[in-house]
């Protein structure tokens, strides 16, 4: 594209969403009509015309090139494909060749569209919900952009062609419809990659029209400020000087705009420097393992340190039958951190646990692959980028409540995060008033150890073992100054007979727990009524203690 200036003709750059992609053909097979090829359709989207010579499509590994001139007029549309190819294309409309061809992921891709002097004219990183049709996404058909006027928007842009053949390469898209933006960009997290860089994630690409004297950063002083391309989505800022280790900052007072000049709420978010993870730093608090019919698992995770956590440094694995290390896969591809005390959820299918589960927005991650968790038992390890397990479950079915008789669809919740993560005893079954299920937030059966000057501690006296997430369980709660006791705790009825043994010589740490959900031993539900708490300990030292505790059951 030029114009004149004097008597000399001059190249005019091409601005950002000048021209834009507008249908992706990524596995076309089988054929319902299209050559067994995959095509990218860009359009022009501005009113001037474009040579498109020396233009290059890249996908994260491969650089293709129009290299011959070809002229692409306003709101017109040109169909690439691969050179051997072409002559296939040519009679659905104006065609060319990009050598060598950026071959296609059928699960998803990054595609970035450069000018000839590098600039990134349009970017976006598709996966296969954006067809939203689970047949389609098989193979055969492309995904379509509904309104060329939306160049930011992303998935709610896009959808599976709904022509006959497969797609509409070359011509008008089966799929054309005005799409509303009416929403600001959110900042949805901030991160420090090193000690003087902090990159903040928005929610969709935003303009750069930002001014370093709007932003407050507690003690820390901003130096420059910069859109990160290709995608647009991320702000850098570079601080004067570094930030301290294992400091959690503010920053408050930055406003950006989306395409459409919506501007974003100036609103505070946390940041800080990510910190090397040791073992139970981060630990596994709840898992679905065995979901409704068509469902999928999950496994929640939370961070019981003090430090920030790089979830792209953690790895989700199991074991196989031979006890090895199985299935090892990243939690998460770009950084994101975890911050002290917060929970996250990881799954396969986002969708479908936000339809079977309350969960916050930003404290679920999609995994594109998980290791398998069978519906009986299983393990779930979580690892470090070094390999260096953080947290291990053995999990087991039958440590769901023995009133459950139909145990899918509901999650094991982790009761106590300061004990062990392999106690059975801290382990119970989500309960019905929170959908049988907490994924990215609090359990529902979750309880806090509390320090006492007594060494034992009921943290009630009634219990109610209905599934309603309110006094389902008894939880004794021991805390000794020194190791070394034995505890021996009994539950006898009204009548002075014993019903549940549930410790016998246990060897107790300093502190921890023993659970009465009230059930007998052979794990069938009492009758309601009183009952006596009757605990033992012994020390090796000779010391000995009993406490006696009246319990009521309800039902």
């Amino acid at each position: 594209m030029c114009y004149l200036f004097g008597n000399r003709l001059m190249a005019q750059e091409p601005k950002l969403y000048d021209v834009v992609f507008h249908e992706i053909f990524a596995d076309p097979s089988p054929s319902h009509g299209l050559p067994l090829s995959e095509y990218i359709e860009i359009r022009n989207t501005g009113n001037k015309e474009i040579d498109l010579k020396n233009w290059t499509i890249y996908n994260g590994s491969t650089s293709g090139k129009i290299s011959t001139s070809l002229i692409l007029k306003p709101d017109s549309i040109l169909l690439l494909s691969p050179s051997s190819f072409l002559s296939q294309f040519l009679s659905f409309g104006q065609t060319a060749t990009v050598t060598p061809w950026p071959t296609l992921n059928n699960e998803g891709d990054t595609l970035i569209l450069f000018s000839p002097s590098g600039a990134v004219i349009h970017a976006l990183a598709w996966n296969k919900e954006w067809y939203e049709n689970s047949l389609k996404e098989e193979g055969g058909w492309s995904i379509e952009m509904k309104d060329a006027s939306q160049p930011c928007a992303g998935k709610e842009n896009w959808l599976s062609s709904i022509d006959p053949m497969g797609g509409t390469p070359g011509t008008t898209n089966s799929i054309t419809e005005k799409i509303k933006d009416e929403s600001a960009p959110v900042l949805n997290f901030a991160y420090m990659p090193d000690s003087i860089t902090i990159i903040m994630v928005f929610s969709e690409p935003v303009i750069p029209n930002i001014f370093l004297k709007d932003i407050i950063i507690d003690d820390l002083l901003p130096k420059s400020i910069d859109v990160v391309p290709p995608f647009f989505n991320l702000v850098k800022i570079v601080l004067a000087k570094a930030a301290q280790k294992e400091a959690i900052y503010s920053l408050k007072g930055l406003i950006v705009s989306d395409c459409k000049q919506h501007k974003s709420d100036p609103g505070e978010i946390k940041f800080g420097r990510f910190s090397t993870i040791l073992p139970s730093d981060v630990i596994i608090n709840e898992i679905l393992f065995n979901p409704l019919a068509g469902g999928f698992d999950y496994v929640e995770i939370y961070n019981h340190s003090e430090k920030i956590v790089d979830l792209s440094s953690l790895y989700l694995s199991n074991r196989n039958s031979s006890g090895n290390l199985s299935s090892i896969l990243p939690v998460m591809p770009i950084r994101q951190p975890l911050f002290p005390g917060e929970f996250i959820a990881l799954t396969e299918d986002i969708n479908w646990i936000k339809k079977q589960y309350s969960v916050g927005e930003l404290n679920i991650v999609l995994m594109h692959d998980m290791p398998s968790f069978p519906d009986d038992n299983g393990t779930v390890i979580l690892l470090d980028n070094r390999g260096i397990a953080i947290d291990e479950l053995g999990y087991d079915e039958k440590w769901h409540s023995a009133l459950i008789h139909n145990r899918e669809g509901i999650s094991l919740e982790r009761i106590n995060v300061s004990s062990a993560t392999q106690d059975p005893y801290n382990w119970h079954s989500a309960s019905t008033s929170s959908g049988y299920g907490t994924p990215g937030y609090v359990n529902s059966q979750s309880s806090v150890s509390t320090t006492t000057s007594s060494p034992l501690m009921l943290n009630t006296n009634v219990i109610s073992p209905d599934m309603d997430g309110k006094d389902d369980f008894l939880i004794i709660q021991y805390h000794f100054t020194e190791p070394g006791y034995i505890a021996n705790v009994t539950v006898f009825d009204a009548n002075g007979n014993p019903v549940n043994y549930l410790a016998r010589n246990a060897l107790c740490g300093r502190e921890g727990f023993f659970r009465w959900d009230g059930m007998d031993d052979n794990h069938n539900a009492l009758a309601k009524g009183h009952y006596i708490i009757l605990t033992d300990l012994f020390h090796i030292n000779g010391t000995t203690k009993r406490f006696r505790n009246a319990i009521g059951l309800f039902r």
